[in-house]
């Protein structure tokens, strides 16, 4: 009888968990993931002669043609990345304006998605942004091709690592700025995508703060605190029946 009011109990405060502590940022079992649906994507189209190399004029063709995709659900930034050219080498690379709404500012924050590091454009080093400011996943959903990275809008607004670029002000846009994915192109640019709206800026705001992984486990196994002591006064109370 207790261990299976236990269980009961066990599995009444796992389904209590938030359901975006347990979400993927590109979706479940190496699916895409409904949550992009209806985003309509920013489009590069593949060209032989288009530009190669880590830098130079970024250009609006890709050797291999992609898609590109934000969005921002209120507490991470999230860019995927989706090609059907199984030939192109499965990497990203981002380059971000984090103060979007002021015009002309170009690229000033980076990531090296595959990588798992970040950047300043233009400056030597890098940066390992903790688990929970920065993730990626890939994904081969029959046939197209997909890397998502996810943002915690809180590194956009308090720069944790100190790496010295311009924070975010709370509640206006951030958005990728050029894109470097599936091939050494480097596309978009303030002149092809101007800000504040470059491949689809999403609002960034402080206001709807997640739980950090410790605090979801800490509020996790006080609920199953309370229901094993409800429990026991239960079987107290069926005990003295």
């Amino acid at each position: 009888m207790k261990k299976s009011l236990l269980s009961t109990f066990t599995a009444i405060a796992i389904l209590a968990l938030p359901l975006s502590a347990l979400a993927s940022p590109i979706g479940v079992n190496g699916k895409l993931g409904t949550e992009w649906n209806g985003i309509a994507p920013v489009s590069i189209s593949a060209n032989a002669s288009a530009p190669v190399g880590n830098f130079g004029t970024p250009g609006t063709q890709n050797a291999a043609a992609y898609n590109i995709y934000t969005r921002d659900d209120g507490s991470y930034f999230y860019v995927l990345v989706t090609t059907t050219d199984a030939a192109a080498p499965v990497f990203a690379n981002l380059y971000l304006d984090t103060i979007a709404s002021t015009s002309g500012t170009g690229s000033n924050l980076g990531f090296e998605v595959n990588n798992d590091r970040a950047f300043i454009p233009g400056v030597s080093g890098y940066f390992t942004p903790s688990s929970s400011d920065f993730s990626f996943a890939t994904a081969n959903d029959s046939g197209t091709i997909g890397i998502t990275a996810a943002i915690s809008n809180n590194f956009f607004l308090t720069d944790p690592l100190g790496m010295g670029f311009a924070t975010t002000p709370d509640g206006t846009l951030v958005s990728l700025h050029l894109s470097q994915s599936f091939g050494y192109s480097v596309v978009g640019g303030g002149g092809n995508y101007p800000a504040p709206t470059e491949l689809g800026a999403a609002t960034v705001s402080s206001n709807t703060p997640v739980p950090e992984p410790a605090t979801i486990e800490y509020m996790a196994i006080s609920g199953l605190g309370l229901l094993s002591f409800g429990g026991r006064r239960l079987l107290e109370r069926i005990r003295r029946a």
